[in-house]
C-alpha cells in the first residue's frame, strides 16, 4: 500500500459517504498486463456479452435499465486471470478495517471476483442494488466517460431527505470500495472508450444472502421474476 493510505479518512468516507477510493492499489504496468490479456481473450470470443434491457424487476434490486458489456464470471478469473484472486484475498483484512465489518469472502464461485468489460459506444450497466454487503471495484484502466453514479441517501432534522448525486470516474489501479446494497447506481454509457473494472463481491459473516434469480438475470438475461418472497 502506498505511503499516503489513511485508513482513518476511508473509514469516514465509507461510513457517511457510502464511497471512497483508494488510490496506487495496483501499479499501472500490471494493470496495462491484465488489460492486453483481457483484450486478447474478448477478441477471440473466449467470453460472454451480456447484452439486454428492461428484464429487471424489484425482486433482483434492479431498475430494468440497459446492460451491454462482456463478462469475466469467477472460472473464467480463476483460468485467465488468476492475479486477482490473489488480490482479493489479499485486501480483505483492508476492507474489514475500513466497513468496520467482519468482511468474508462470497461463497458464490460465479460471481466472487467478476471483470466488466464496457465496449465503446454505449457500454453500459443499469441502475441497481448490488446484493452482496460490500462491493468493490479495482479498475483497470482510466477514463474521462463512462463514471460509476451513484444515487446518496441523505436525511437531515432540519433539511427533510433526499438524494445526493456523484459521479465517479475510474483511474486505473485504484479500488473502490461501496455500500452497494444501499445505494442506487449504475455505470453511465461508454462513448468513445472502453473501460474494464474488476468486481469482488464481499460479504458480511451472518449474511451472505443473495437473490435467488440474480445470477441468472445478470450473466443470462433471464426474466426473473415481479416480486420476492423475504424468508425471516
Amino acid at each position: 500500500m502506498h505511503t499516503g493510505f489513511d485508513l482513518a479518512r476511508h473509514m469516514r468516507e465509507y461510513h457517511y459517504d457510502y464511497v471512497t477510493v483508494i488510490d496506487g492499489v495496483m501499479a499501472d504496468e500490471l494493470c496495462a498486463v491484465l488489460v492486453e490479456r483481457i483484450e486478447r481473450l474478448i477478441g477471440e470470443g473466449r467470453v460472454k456479452l451480456v447484452d439486454h434491457q428492461g428484464l429487471g424487476t424489484e425482486a433482483v434490486s434492479d431498475s430494468g435499465g440497459r446492460y451491454l458489456h462482456h463478462i469475466f464470471e469467477g472460472d473464467d478469473i480463476r483460468r485467465h486471470l488468476p492475479e486477482l484472486t490473489a488480490v482479493y484475498q489479499a485486501v480483505l483484512p483492508l476492507i474489514s478495517s475500513m466497513t468496520s465489518q467482519d468482511v468474508v469472502l462470497s461463497p458464490y464461485p460465479r460471481s466472487d471476483i467478476n471483470i466488466k468489460v464496457y465496449p465503446p459506444g454505449g457500454g453500459t450497466l443499469g441502475e441497481h442494488y448490488d446484493t452482496n454487503g460490500v462491493t468493490v471495484l479495482l479498475f483497470l484502466t482510466t477514463n474521462r466517460e463512462a463514471p460509476l453514479r451513484m444515487q446518496i441517501p441523505r436525511s437531515h432534522p432540519a433539511k427533510g431527505q433526499w438524494t445526493e448525486r456523484r459521479s465517479i470516474h475510474a483511474t486505473a489501479g485504484s479500488l473502490l470500495v461501496m455500500k452497494g446494497r444501499e445505494v442506487l447506481h449504475d455505470c453511465e454509457p461508454t462513448v468513445n472508450e472502453r473501460k474494464i473494472s474488476a468486481v469482488l463481491n464481499y460479504y458480511v459473516r451472518g449474511d451472505t444472502w443473495r437473490h435467488e434469480s440474480f445470477d441468472s438475470f445478470v450473466y443470462d438475461g433471464v426474466t426473473p421474476p415481479r416480486s420476492v418472497e423475504v424468508q425471516v
